[in-house]
């Protein structure tokens, strides 16, 4: 009797539980209706909305494509990504796009930049026409599927520092063809080797390159070329231009170089920067005319301002001596005499022959009350004339600006014409 009514009890629950939900859900997993088919009695409305379409499910023997996910599948499978591409020399074109240049170290003679590389080229083991794919090019995740393929390897070989963007992922671009090209794109942050004699500074130049070649693969085996239907270095700012300098030229050339394991095909991507000189004309030269010019005031205060002459040569002397030592300070220390070098040391020159002269003036007028002396002429003079302190004074004041303007004539026409013919 107990088993009887034990057996009713149980039959009777799993026949209520087939029906029953938990946590409201039914425990076969449906509703038995969908929402858009409920029909409102209350308002007599129906709700007509038509169902989403699932998209047609993919066979692989019927004719119909193949979508990227199986396309991948089936060429990676069983690839060797150590093989050559065809078992011959690969060509490998090679593009950059620039897209900033954030610094230039003068200091480390180096610069920092942004840029884009793209590589191309043909890997038949990649191809995929024959599987009836959906589309003609596939984009993939490049960090992971550029692990499994063959790739030339290749990276700026002279860069002091180079990381791949990570932000918000690593920007890394891979698009296969299905004739088997390989489209591969990245963004780097490079800081490469700069070049520069200063010898004009600061009306100089400075020359960077990045030298591009394959790290494992000699030329026997990847031939690394610029792209030749456009531009292989392109500009993606119309103007790059730095606080110091401006970029006014770029070329790219390739050449090849002997290591132990063999010759290498390298590419070189040069970068000519020109220096703003606005702040330096403002910061060293017009001071330094000034101070030139108010050494000449001496000239006009007169044989007895001896107290007054030396504080005016003095001031201007230290003022140009401080103003060399601030400029000299930011750059690299090096044994190439400057274009700047010679400005200051000649400005000093000139300021400090006119404490010279007034050195002569107080030796006249101490002795002859700045009365007329003979001088000893020796073989230099003609004859000799009678010389005062007053007459120094004024012989002065047209033979230092005369001189001056000469040497400023020799200065920016011929020395700092041919240095910078012999630069460029």
């Amino acid at each position: 009797m107990v088993c009887k009514v034990t057996i009713a009890l149980f039959c009777l629950f799993g026949f209520v539980a087939a029906g029953y939900t938990k946590y409201g859900i039914p425990v076969n997993g449906s509703f038995g209706t969908s929402r858009r088919n409920v029909r409102h009695i209350g308002d007599a409305q129906l709700d007509d909305e038509p169902e989403e379409e699932e998209p047609p499910p993919i066979l692989l023997d019927d004719g119909k494509c193949r979508d990227d996910a199986q396309v991948v599948s089936t060429i990676l499978h069983g690839y060797k990504k150590d093989n050559l591409p065809g078992n011959r020399q690969v060509q490998v074109s090679v593009e950059i796009w620039v897209q900033e240049v954030s610094k230039i170290i003068e200091i480390s003679s180096e610069f920092e930049l942004d840029i884009y590389v793209t590589e191309r080229w043909t890997d038949p083991a990649l191809a995929f026409s024959h599987l009836n794919p959906c589309k003609s090019n596939i984009s993939v995740d490049g960090g992971v599927v550029l692990n499994k393929i063959w790739n030339p390897h290749a990276c700026f070989v002279n860069s002091k520092d180079a990381s791949v963007h990570k932000s918000p992922f690593k920007n890394i671009f891979l698009q296969i063809y299905s004739n088997g090209s390989v489209w591969h794109n990245y963004r780097v942050k490079l800081t490469g080797p700069c070049s520069s004699t200063l010898r004009t500074f600061p009306i100089d130049q400075q020359k960077c390159m990045l030298v591009y070649e394959s790290f494992t693969h000699n030329h026997a085996q990847v031939q690394l070329n610029w792209i030749d239907y456009t531009a292989p270095i392109l500009i993606l700012k119309e103007n790059i231009s730095l606080p110091d300098y401006v970029l006014v030229d770029f070329q790219a050339s390739s050449e090849k170089r002997l290591y132990p394991p063999g010759i290498f095909n390298e590419l070189v991507a040069t970068f000519t920067f020109q220096r703003l000189y606005g702040f330096y004309i403002l910061q060293v030269y017009v001071p330094a005319y000034i101070s030139v010019f108010i050494s000449w005031i001496s000239f006009y205060l007169g044989p007895k301002q001896i107290p007054s002459r030396t504080t005016v040569g003095v001031n201007s002397l230290l003022a140009l001596t401080f103003q060399f030592g601030s400029v000299v300070s930011n750059l690299p220390k090096t044994s190439d005499v400057k274009a700047i070098d010679v400005w200051i040391l000649s400005s000093m020159a000139f300021i400090f022959l006119s404490l010279i002269e007034m050195a002569l003036v107080g030796y006249l007028t101490s002795r002859q009350s700045a009365e007329a002396s003979r001088c000893n002429c020796s073989w230099l003079c003609a004859k000799c004339p009678e010389w005062s302190a007053t007459k120094l004074d004024k012989a002065s004041a047209v033979l230092f600006p005369t001189t001056f303007i000469l040497f400023n004539i020799w200065y920016w026409f011929v020395f700092l014409g041919r240095a910078t013919s012999y630069e460029e």
